[in-house]
């Protein structure tokens, strides 16, 4: 891989991280409870939504993303699809 395209694929993991990260400060306000309190509840790390609600995180576990779908008691397929909402138009990783 070419320092270029590892620059691209980098840049494009930021921009999905800040989708995740928008969509999780959404659902935590929706939810009316603190993320330290959804966090302890559901066995999220410390601090994991609190990073994610500041878009201070550079990468995420699938099981993180499990627990949170678990802990907003949304399907994959809405979280994804709130996820796919906040990319830039015509997002893609192949580019």
């Amino acid at each position: 891989m070419q320092a270029d395209d590892k620059e691209t694929l980098l840049n494009k993991q930021q921009e999905l991280i800040r989708a995740i990260s928008s969509v999780v400060g959404d659902l935590v306000k929706q939810s009316g409870k603190s993320g330290r309190k959804i966090s302890e509840e559901y066995d999220i790390g410390l601090g994991v939504i609190s990073k994610l609600e500041r878009n201070l995180v550079s990468d995420i576990k699938i099981s993180t993303i499990w627990k949170l779908i678990n802990a907003f008691n949304i399907s994959p397929d809405a979280f994804f699809k709130k996820v796919s909402d906040n990319l830039p138009e015509k997002f893609n990783f192949f580019e």
